[in-house]
Parts: C-alpha cells; structure tokens; sequence
C-alpha cells in the first residue's frame, strides 16, 4: 500500500503499542484481512475512510476504532507538489477531499471558485467511477493534474492520464493525532473491562437443612464446570448462593452486554430450583460484591428467574432474560460416571465435555478448528484454544489437516474430536 511508511513513521512515536499491520492489494480482501485481526487486538486504525467502510459490519460494538482523513493540510501539500513541478494551479481535479475545503483553498488563493473540479468521498464510490472522473475532468475542462486519495485509483490514473498525478496521504502529525487518541480509547476500555465485577446467583427455593446442603453443593458443581466462568473465581455463601467474582469484560461477555443470564435455565432444569441473580460493577471488590448484592434483592422483588446490574454510579439494569442457547444436557445420562471418568482424565469439566459431545454430533465427523469449537462452546478464543490442548494430549481430538480460509492469513490447523468414541470403549 503506497503511503504505508508516513504510518509507519507516526506509529514509532508511540511507545507500548504493538502493532499488526494489515496490507490489501486488492480493496476486495480489506475484510477477510480485519476479520483474521480483530482476533488479536484491542484497536482498529484505518489508512482512510474507504477501507473502514469495507468492514464497519466487522467491527465488534465498543471496539475503538480511529481513522486517517484527509484535511485541509493535505490538499495544501499537494498544491505546493503541482506548483514545484511547474503546474498552473487550475484547473485541476482533485477526489477524496469535501468540495468546502477545495472552495477554501481557492477562495484564500484568489482563484476562481470552481476551476478545481471535485469528487468528494463517497462510501459506495468504486474505483471506475473516480478514475472516469479524472478522465471526464481531462477530457472536458484541461485539467493539468490530479490529485488523489485512493492508491488504486493512483495506479490506474499513472497508467491512463496524459498529466501528472499526486498521490495524496495525510501528513505524519494527523495520523499521529488520529493514532493517539484511538490508543487512548483503548487503554481506557482494558481499564474499565479490568474493574472488579461480582455475580450473586441465590437460591429461592425453601428447603430443609439437608436438601439446601445437597443443592448448594450441585449448584457448585455446575458453576466450576461451566465453561464460560473457567476464568472466574466461584466459591459457595452461606445465605443459599453462589459468588461469581470476574473482571468486567469476563462478565459483560458471557452475559451479553448485559442482556441474558448463563447457567439461569441450566440450574432450573437440572437441578428443579429457582434463582435470583445480581451483578455488580465497582471500582473495588467490595463495591463490586455490594452492588451485587442490592441487585440481587431487586431480582428476588421481581419473583426471580432474572437478573439485574447494578454499575459504580447507581445506574440498575434490568431485567434480564434468559441465556439463548438451549439449555445444558448430559448427553449420556445413563453412563454419566464414564462422562466424569473422561472429563477427569481430560482436565475438563463434565458439563463441556458433555456440550463437546454434542457438538461432535452435530459435526457428524467433519473437522473443525480451535477457534470453531470454542465458538461453539461460547468460550474466550484463548479458552478454546486451551480446550483443544487439553483434547488432544487426552487422545480426545486428533489434528486432521490444515486450512487457509483466506490468501494472507495463517494457516489454522483442523482436528476431529473423538470423545463419542471413547465413551463407547469400556
């Protein structure tokens, strides 16, 4: 991408950023490129409008985004190019910049107003329609150059314009700004996702002194083996509840920005008992597990079987509903202690190896990578990643092959899980 070292040199005064730069040839394979990325990063910044355009429908909600756009400056160094080289002024034709700035330009000049023919951007512009300007702007008003913001169309106009053509990138200084402030979104981001925040799960259910010791003990059970709460510290109350304690992004994740309640369904179904959950968010533990705490109560107001939020300002969320997917199921009820004999050996807990068996079903023996099978799973990419190792040292997955979804991106390796099999085997 021509240009790239003006990024470059604005990235090296940044320090504590590591970069990963995503390179097109084609404006076709923008997306494919970002889709592999966004996997691995906490910042987007892109080199104009038009590649943010091509993936804004990638983009995950609250990711910080920042873009390099052309200004004033910009269309003022590349007048300063056309007059080094000896150009008159205008007329000339210019894309990319709004109209205003161009009317400006001309106005501070004491040139005629619309002498500068200008196609400003548009989102859906393809390079066909810009290069056909440059080349109608030629043909019709003598244009003695043109200036453009788009290196594709850069290249197809040195190849069919008879005039000079310059090649517009903004300067050092904006995209450093741009670049700043994105950086500093996301700093803030990681910093609120890494504020402490609480789940109270409590049961509603009256029971004798032994039934509620049996039901807190299974309760417990199916929060340490549910997935999605592997990275959360989980520990039994005395007052008939489970503590979830988590960073704010573990907990915004799994909740759905704050719209649905895991494991709400799966604890009614399988264990016959209702519960009212509170979250909290606070600048400390404490206030974390405080403001769970009141929006707990505010759910068991609300009869159960649903959730609240309570945030560090007071703010109360809810109510929320239940978790969309359906709810879990042991796939072998009649030999669950061959499930939890697997799951021990594998160091997985019996609630995802039984989901990992359902999914094994489903793929009816086709291969899938890590990445796939902690979709499926609704886990963290490192979680399943983690998962699969587990697996395959277990002799419950096996790699099966490669594959190369797209030209640029890294190859990922397939495997085929083998865990109905296992079972099967006394």
């Amino acid at each position: 991408m021509q240009g790239a070292e003006v990024f470059e040199a604005a990235l090296a005064h940044l320090g504590g950023v590591e970069a990963r730069w995503i390179r097109y040839e084609d404006e076709a394979g923008i997306g494919d490129s970002v889709r592999q990325a966004l996997e691995e990063v906490d910042a987007v910044f892109f080199a104009g409008p038009m590649p943010l355009d091509r993936c804004r429908h990638l983009l995950p909600e609250g990711m910080p985004v920042g873009v390099a756009r052309l200004g004033p400056i910009d269309l003022a160094l590349a007048l300063l190019r056309a007059r080094e080289q000896g150009l008159p002024l205008v007329p000339a034709s210019v894309d990319t910049f709004e109209e205003q700035v161009a009317e400006e330009f001309a106005r501070e000049l004491g040139l005629p107003p619309r002498a500068t023919r200008v196609l400003p951007y548009g989102p859906d512009q393809e390079v066909e329609e810009i290069v056909a300007f440059h080349l109608e702007a030629r043909r019709r008003h003598g244009t003695h150059y043109a200036v453009t913001g788009r290196s594709r169309v850069y290249s197809r106009l040195m190849a069919e314009l008879d005039v000079p053509v310059l090649r517009s990138v903004p300067v050092v200084a904006s995209i450093r700004s741009a670049m700043n402030e994105v950086v500093l979104r996301a700093v803030s981001a990681r910093h609120s996702n890494l504020r402490f925040a609480t789940a109270v799960y409590r049961l509603l259910e009256e029971s004798g002194l032994y039934e509620a010791g049996v039901e807190r003990v299974n309760t417990l059970r199916m929060f340490f083996d549910a997935p999605a709460f592997a990275e959360a510290w989980v520990e039994a109350r005395g007052d008939q509840s489970v503590l979830v304690f988590a960073h704010k992004g573990l907990l915004e994740e799994i909740t759905r920005s704050w719209t649905s309640v895991p494991l709400l369904e799966e604890v009614r179904a399988r264990l016959g008992v209702r519960m009212a959950v509170g979250f909290g968010v606070g600048e400390s533990a404490r206030d974390s597990v405080r403001h769970a705490e009141m929006a707990v109560r505010r759910a068991m107001e609300e009869g159960g079987d649903t959730g609240f939020l309570m945030t560090e300002d007071g703010l109360v969320i809810g109510p929320m509903g239940q978790a969309e997917e359906e709810p879990l199921r042991y796939a072998f009820k009649t030999d669950e202690a061959g499930l939890r004999e697997l799951a021990r050996r594998a160091g997985l807990g019996v609630a995802t190896l039984s989901r990992l068996v359902g999914l094994e079903r489903r793929l009816l023996g086709a291969a899938a990578s890590a990445e796939e099978i902690g979709q499926a799973l609704k886990v963290s990419a490192p979680s399943g990643r983690r998962i699969m190792r587990l697996l395959r040292e277990s002799g419950l997955a096996a790699p099966v092959g490669m594959a190369q979804p797209n030209k640029r991106g890294r190859p990922k390796t397939l495997y085929r899980l083998d865990i109905v099999g296992k079972l099967d085997t006394p």
